[in-house]
């Protein structure tokens, strides 16, 4: 009954007339309804002596009236249809709502005469752009005569993340959020969330944004795009294709210069953390921590010792050659070679304090075979003082002589190696060799994939700073064929939780510095825990994160139940299409709560077919959207979800970007 309230509301004001004229023809006993239509024309020209006519034609008013009355107290809120529960369709006036005020438009208007008579005063003010720019600012507010627009659901007409169209009298405008808030948009394969959703917002979004491309269409589609409209610069992230143009090394030198030992604790055991994610069915991790905690060894001595690193010297560490890292001057040294010894069996040192080889018959230095040169090594670094190799205080015994506070904790000066590193080359060098074997075996495992050359050539190096994605606009396209992604999985955690992780060092709330991730398909790469929180953290930051997926089940499979309970829940909208999912159907119905509707009830007496029985008018709750709905949305229809107004749900036209003529002409300009 409800949708049909306007057309109800225009005949009962189409009807008005009739019913006037069929009053006056009753009441003043004329002669013919066709008098009676004169005559009304006749009162209708003189209303200016409305209170000279007579009581019956008072009485044909209020009869006039009385079809429109009754169809406004049928539709009032006299009668409660939300006792069984308050959920409804969105209007437009749920996006746009329009309202005036006189106290706005006198407090503009006040405030734009003050600064007009200060005008003439403008040479000699100090500021007279920022004058400008108020008076102006002044100027247009006073010019909307006190009118202001309201989003009551955070949704507008105008800008940011596209999420659909909305559809009135046969035209349709595309719906928008600004804010600073992420989105889940869940759909099965071919249900067209690429096209209604990436695609459009990539056509749109001038700002930064990285995006995750497993088929490359939307590289291959919008960066071009991009490139000549947003003035964007544009990287490709395929480490094994032929067209990588990004390099991405979170050790480079250039990064690693600007942290202290704890920050660069922080980040190596970060990128750790992320590279050596447990399996949901691992119920013995210890292997695996194992080999995060060498990996954080091997990666924190070389950012400390050498201040940098990369993936490919870090995954070679447990097999490369570790004679040449053994020191002259280091008393490993004279374990690992034969070298010249007095009378009492004491090793010679020349007058730089390096032990004298001996050499064999092809004057080349003789090693001890039986000796492990990696193990010698760790008990170096186990001995190493000071970051510089070169100091020979690391190799007289300087170790066992340092300074301690009061507390017997070691005082570190500058350019000392922290004892923490020491503690864990000691660790190492005494680990049991069958478990050390394990771990290494492991450790290898999870770092094959750095060890490709062309994964090595994409990790050599940084091609931009992570801030340079608020003061740049960066289209950084992450494209992986589908053969790769289990490969490739690692790096590529670690190359969004690295961006998203720094883009929270530092608040945002300028539009133009908000940054945005385009995430197709994320479930593919494994745990992102991290990425997962960002809804709950990213507001004050100006990151805006888009989930696309096919099923909530994928979530659950590779997250775990309680996980996706967290992305549903800190995600502030929901882009529904119609699905397969018969359980996420019934949470998002749930969600979207009872509506109240009218129920009418009849019963007869036996024998009493006609005349006979009762009928009874009541109120139950219903489903304003059931889970058979949500599984059968129109291919061309999406329905929008917003936190704190899921009870209020959108339902819009899918924007899909071959259906918009002004998108398809920039496309065609741009190939």
């Amino acid at each position: 009954m409800y949708k049909y309230k306007p057309y109800c509301y225009l005949i009962s004001i189409l009807f008005a007339p009739s019913v006037f004229i069929a009053m006056l023809y009753t009441l003043l006993s004329l002669p013919s309804l066709h008098t009676a239509m004169l005559f009304s024309k006749k009162i209708m020209l003189n209303l200016q002596d409305f209170k000279y006519f007579k009581p019956q034609i008072y009485l044909a008013f209020v009869c006039a009236l009385l079809p429109f009355c009754c169809t406004a107290y049928l539709f009032s809120k006299g009668s409660n249809m939300q006792s069984h529960g308050k959920a409804r369709w969105a209007s437009a006036k749920e996006i746009e709502a329009y309202s005036y005020s006189v106290l706005n438009f006198l407090k503009n208007l006040f405030g734009f005469s003050i600064r007009l008579l200060g005008l003439p005063l403008i040479f000699f003010i100090p500021r007279q752009k920022s004058f400008i720019k108020n008076i102006t600012k002044n100027f247009l507010e006073t010019c909307k005569l006190g009118l202001t627009i309201k989003h009551p659901m955070t949704l507008n007409f105008k800008q940011g993340v596209v999420v659909g169209k909305y559809e009135a009298l046969g035209k349709s405008k595309p719906v928008y959020y600004d804010s600073p808030l992420s989105t889940l948009i869940i759909a099965p394969p071919g249900s067209g969330k690429t096209a209604a959703v990436a695609i459009p917002n990539l056509l749109t979004l001038k700002n930064s944004v990285v995006v995750l491309d497993i088929k490359g269409e939307l590289c291959d589609l919008t960066a071009k795009y991009r490139q000549k409209k947003f003035k964007n610069k544009i990287f490709v992230f395929n480490p094994l294709g032929d067209d990588n143009t990004l390099k991405f090394n979170p050790f480079d030198k250039k990064i690693v210069s600007q942290l202290d030992f704890n920050r660069k604790r922080r980040l190596v055991d970060e990128v750790g953390n992320t590279i050596f994610t447990e399996e949901n069915d691992n119920k013995d991790p210890h292997w695996t921590q194992q080999a995060r905690n060498l990996f954080i060894f091997y990666a924190l001595y070389d950012l400390c010792v050498y201040g940098g690193s990369n993936f490919f010297e870090i995954a070679s560490c447990p097999i490369k050659n570790y004679v040449p890292l053994i020191h002259p001057k280091s008393r490993q040294y004279a374990e690992l070679f034969e070298v010249k010894r007095d009378e009492q069996g004491n090793a010679i040192k020349d007058a730089n304090g390096a032990y004298i080889q001996e050499l064999d018959n092809n004057n080349e230095p003789i090693q001890n075979s039986e000796v492990n040169a990696e193990v010698l090594w760790y008990r170096q670094v186990a001995e190493q003082v000071y970051l510089d190799v070169e100091d020979s205080r690391n190799y007289d015994g300087t170790v066992h002589r340092l300074e301690r506070d009061t507390e017997g904790n070691i005082i570190i000066k500058e350019g000392m190696l922290d004892p923490i590193i020491r503690n864990d080359a000691n660790r190492w060098a005494n680990a049991n060799d069958r478990e050390f074997a394990s771990i290494k075996s492991v450790y290898s495992r999870f770092m094959q994939v750095f060890t490709s050359y062309q994964v090595k050539e994409a990790t050599s190096s940084m091609s931009f700073a992570y801030e340079d994605l608020r003061r740049e606009n960066i289209s950084l396209y992450i494209k992986i064929a589908q053969t790769d992604i289990n490969t490739l999985a690692p790096l590529i955690r670690i190359l969004l939780e690295s961006m998203a992780k720094n883009l929270l060092l530092r608040e945002s709330q300028k539009f133009e510095e908000r940054v945005y991730f385009i995430l197709d398909e994320f479930v593919r790469f494994g745990k992102l825990p991290f990425l997962l929180e960002m809804p709950a953290l990213s507001r004050s930051y100006g990151v805006v994160i888009l989930f696309i997926t096919q099923s909530n089940a994928l979530i659950e499979k590779y997250y775990g139940k309680d996980d996706a309970k967290i992305v549903n829940g800190t995600v502030a909208y929901k882009i529904v299409f119609k699905m397969d999912d018969l359980e996420y159907a019934k949470q998002l119905s749930e969600e979207i709560g009872k509506m109240t509707r009218k129920t009418r009830s009849h019963s007869t007496e036996k024998g009493q077919l006609v005349f006979g029985g009762t009928s009874s008018i009541g109120k139950e709750a219903w489903d304003l959207l059931s889970p058979q709905d949500i599984m059968n949305i129109d291919s061309d229809e999406v329905i929008i979800l917003v936190s704190g107004h899921k009870a209020k749900p959108l339902k819009l036209k899918a924007n899909y970007y071959f259906k918009d003529s002004a998108m398809m002409k920039g496309l065609k300009d741009c190939t």
